[in-house]
């Protein structure tokens, strides 16, 4: 019978499949291979092209690439999806739309798709661009560039540390993903997105669940351990599983942003936060991000110093007028009546009067992922803060005030990285 001869030929083809899945050497990693593997050599141009690859395809979805089993297998991180049969919508922690970047541990709403969203991505793959080009200056930009590294570094590319020009130490990941209340749904569709790009990209199946288990180890559970001063658990929902065997929940109570570490490292940049920022309705004060080179107490005692030596001199000058003018009548702030009221006019930028235009706003890290800034805020600028009900499900509705969005580029010229990545 004719399918008695097909199963030797399956037979003989059988081990030589199972020998090109494992080829791979033992002391080899899965970037360096397959940089060499798909463009011929491993080095740091070929391994950053890799990742390009692999983050461009992840987010945007397989219909870039046209029909079949890959616009099928892969929706995109930036697209609807589903994951073990729940729909799933991770773009509205990208969009600005919810307040979930964490700067200086206030949740704020960022546009982190200001460079073209999916289109310049989907541009790469379809090969009617040579990279992704991402708006330069935008925070998409800067937020890609630094996932190249992130990733580069999961996935083992010796020469990850060259991606971007300037040296970057990202935060921990829980101090990044603290206001996303992210489940186990979520991560989960995040790391198969990443993980079907990645087969896309020629990973064998043995690789590619070996970095899928790894991820989800590191990522997808509650309270894990730190390692090395990082905090990696991002699964922050009750609903997540505790991490085994062991749980360290109270490491993560107040989660600083360079994890456990005792100091900053001295190769991080300086971000900065926008000139312009649109706030909710409901904003009625002003609020101010002290400086991450000084505590509170180092502020306040900064400020009551300065506040002692002005009095002084003040103090001083009146002191010396009173001796030369003995009979002139000292001079009395004006009343002036309103309704029933009456208050004490001073004349415009007098001792005495409080000046509207003063501002106390001092320099601070936000990356969200990370920012700062210079200069002061506008009147009543005020920060989100962590919703009391954070929603559970990235497609849910949006909280009915209006969140404060960040619309223009939270990074400045010099603050980033690379040619312009990294909620890792």
């Amino acid at each position: 019978m004719p399918w008695l001869h097909v199963i030797p030929l399956l037979l003989l083809l059988l081990p030589l499949d199972i020998a090109v899945a494992e080829d791979r050497p033992n002391g080899q990693s899965i970037c360096d291979f397959y940089a060499k593997q798909r463009y011929g050599e491993s080095n740091s141009t070929t391994q950053l092209r890799l990742m390009q690859g692999i983050v461009a395809y992840a987010y945007a979805g397989g219909s870039a690439v046209g029909s079949g089993k890959d616009k099928t297998a892969s929706t995109g991180i930036f697209n609807h999806g589903q994951y073990d049969g729940r729909d799933v919508y991770l773009r509205s922690w990208f969009d600005g739309s919810k307040p979930v970047t964490n700067l200086n541990g206030e949740a704020f709403g960022v546009d982190w798709l200001d460079g073209g969203g999916t289109e310049p991505l989907t541009a790469f793959l379809n090969g009617s661009t040579e990279t992704a080009e991402i708006k330069q200056g935008s925070n998409q930009e800067k937020m890609f560039n630094r996932w190249y590294l992130t990733f580069g570094k999961l996935y083992g590319c010796s020469r990850a540390s060259s991606f971007l020009e300037k040296s970057f130490v990202p935060p921990t990941p829980a101090y990044v993903h603290k206001y996303m209340n992210l489940n186990q749904t979520h991560i989960g569709y995040f790391i198969d997105q990443l993980i079907v790009a990645s087969k896309h990209h020629g990973f064998s199946d043995k690789d590619a669940k070996t970095l899928s288990t790894f991820m989800n180890a590191r990522y997808n559970t509650r309270c894990a351990p730190p390692q090395n001063g990082e905090l990696y658990s991002i699964c922050i929902a009750e609903e997540c599983p505790l991490a085994a065997p062991e749980a360290q929940c109270e490491a993560y109570v107040n989660v600083q942003q360079y994890g456990l570490k005792s100091a900053v490292p001295s190769t991080t940049e300086t971000l900065r936060l926008p000139p312009s920022i649109t706030s909710g309705p409901t904003s009625t004060h002003s609020d101010s991000l002290s400086s991450p080179g000084l505590s509170a107490g180092a502020i306040a005692g900064i400020s009551i110093g300065a506040a002692a030596v002005i009095l002084l001199a003040v103090a001083i000058c009146l002191f010396i007028f009173r001796r030369r003018q003995p009979t002139k009548t000292e001079n009395t702030p004006a009343v002036s009546h309103t309704g029933a009221e009456a208050y004490y006019a001073y004349p415009p930028h007098s001792p005495g009067r409080p000046n509207p235009h003063d501002s106390y706003y001092s320099q601070n890290p936000h990356d969200s992922y990370m920012v700062s800034s210079h200069g002061s805020p506008s009147p009543g600028w005020v920060p989100w803060k962590t919703p009391q009900h954070p929603p559970q499900e990235l497609g849910a509705d949006v909280p009915e005030v209006t969140p404060r969005t960040i619309t223009s580029p939270i990074f400045r010229d010099g603050d980033g990285a690379g040619s312009g990545n990294a909620p890792t």
